[in-house]
């Protein structure tokens, strides 16, 4: 009976394994974190011919950021340009609320005492923050914006504010920076292009 149980627990972890990505560490070695790879075909991975491009002033704020929902989704981005000092470039957040979130949960990490895997960050600049990746999840203790008042970016429509483009797929957004990286968030996918 020993032997079925650890026969039992050793092909559990083989098929979890399978299904999961390591994260690279900051010196290349695979880091101790694990994240539960979601469905990438869900992932939108192109912006498709004959995107409209919609007029960026009318997603702005008072305090110069640009919000849209996404979709009829539940998820919404905040596009912060880039302001004087500014290495990284401005940023790109993505998020949505955890109750929203369809796809395996993603691990906290030691070094987060707030939530985590709902929000994910874009910088400008690739390698412009020692030590931190140009893509990758926030340690968030609350929402970064508010959508309340947003309003919606289509299926089908794109929104640009140097050096980033966001567009939508269904209830899903990617957004990219100049150098190609990108972030991709929906209910049922995320994605971290770096």
């Amino acid at each position: 009976m020993k032997r079925v149980l650890t026969a039992l627990a050793a092909a559990t972890l083989i098929v979890t394994l399978g299904a999961c990505t390591s994260t690279p560490g900051a010196d290349g070695a695979a880091a101790p974190t694990i994240y539960p790879t979601p469905d990438q075909s869900l992932v939108p991975k192109a912006p498709a011919a004959g995107l409209v491009d919609v007029d960026a002033a009318s997603f702005s704020d008072e305090f110069g950021e640009y919000i849209f929902k996404v979709g009829e989704g539940p998820t919404w981005c905040t596009i912060s340009p880039a302001i004087e000092g500014d290495t990284a470039g401005g940023n790109v957040i993505c998020e949505q609320n955890e109750a929203a979130a369809l796809y395996k949960p993603i691990p906290i990490p030691a070094d987060c005492d707030y939530s985590f895997g709902y929000q994910v960050r874009l910088m400008g600049v690739a390698g412009a923050v020692e030590g931190a990746k140009t893509a990758d999840f926030t340690c968030a203790s609350g929402f970064y914006a508010d959508p309340s008042n947003a309003p919606a970016l289509a299926a089908g429509q794109q929104i640009t504010v140097a050096p980033f483009r966001c567009f939508v797929e269904d209830v899903n957004v990617r957004c990219e920076n100049e150098g190609g990286q990108y972030i991709a968030l929906g209910p049922k996918v995320w994605s971290l292009g770096n």
